[in-house]
């Protein structure tokens, strides 16, 4: 159907009125305003082209600036108004927040956001399926299902060494392979050197696996004032107590003595150290030691099965 000259006048004067408004309303965040900012990192030195995202949604829009080697950015020719303000920079938990301009007149203070660093990406979901995998494997006792998920994981994640290395070292541990338990354990201690815990683990999975002056030397290099559980000395002491020859060789017996003594400081009601140290004393013919501890067996546990040992003990003695 033909339009009328009339009718083509209007509808090309309303076409033309449509198409000068859409780049004004696309700017309608212009104005005469100006404020600016600063951004800074947790150790107060400047992050430098942060990216500063400003949009003013009452206006229908806004733009985007970086900041400069000051961490300095600045904005002109806008309109007053609430505007968000979201700044993004590598390595840094990005931030979102608002700064209002009440007029394009005003000059307000310059705004000063302090970024954070960026936490740990989260894990990969395949990486969390093989943790899981493993720890159930562990759970279920199939000890090299669970160790070749664990190894999987350090694959991908080699910054989670320490955690990986040790639980690897258990598995072997529970395979038997008390060598390889050392070996995935050094990088552990080499990472946490102070760790007592770590290091008296490596100890015992050494006198385990019979490398006596590897066990040794790490209980040595012990600091004995972080060790705050009596268990670990007890059982440091079993495993020496173990050895081949420690009821023949004196120093080992003295070491078996020496280990159950630290247990028994930490813990003086420590019943199956008394009565195992007055089985040491016993082997090493201190008789009247071993009749002390086997009387404190009596008196702390009566009527236990290690009170009948002791009593029995005391007995052969008289």
């Amino acid at each position: 159907m033909a339009y009328s000259r009339g009718r083509l006048l209007a509808a090309m004067v309303t076409t033309m009125a449509v198409a000068a408004a859409a780049p004004l309303a696309a700017q309608d965040w212009k104005g005469m305003g100006r404020f600016e900012g600063r951004v800074l990192g947790p150790d107060g030195q400047p992050i430098v082209g942060a990216t500063v995202k400003l949009d003013l949604p009452e206006r229908g829009g806004g733009t985007t600036v970086k900041t400069d080697k000051k961490g300095r950015w600045a904005i002109a020719g806008v309109a007053a108004g609430a505007w968000n303000i979201d700044i993004e920079a590598a390595g840094f938990a990005s931030s979102k927040g608002k700064f209002t301009l009440p007029s394009e007149d005003a000059r307000p203070a310059p705004m000063v956001v302090t970024l954070e660093k960026a936490g740990p990406a989260p894990p990969p979901p395949e990486l969390l399926a093989a943790v899981q995998k493993g720890d159930e494997a562990y759970k279920a006792g199939r000890f090299p299902e669970a160790r070749a998920e664990y190894e999987k994981v350090l694959a991908l994640r080699p910054d989670l060494g320490a955690t990986l290395h040790e639980l690897i070292a258990r598995c072997y541990s529970q395979e038997g392979n008390y060598e390889k338990a050392v070996e995935h354990l050094q990088p552990v201690l080499a990472a946490q050197p102070d760790n007592a815990n770590v290091r008296v683990l490596m100890a015992q999975e050494a006198l385990r696996g019979g490398m006596l002056a590897k066990g040794m030397e790490l209980l040595k290099g012990l600091d004995e004032s972080a060790v705050t559980n009596p268990e670990i000395y007890f059982n440091v002491a079993a495993i020496l107590r173990n050895q081949p020859d420690a009821t023949t060789d004196p120093a080992k017996a003295a070491d078996v003595i020496s280990y159950l003594s630290k247990a028994i400081a930490l813990d003086a009601k420590y019943v199956d150290a008394y009565l195992q140290r007055g089985l040491a004393y016993l082997g090493s013919g201190k008789t009247e030691e071993a009749k002390a501890d086997f009387k404190k067996v009596a008196e702390l546990a009566p009527g236990t099965p290690q009170a009948e040992l002791a009593t029995k003990a005391l007995a052969s003695l008289k």
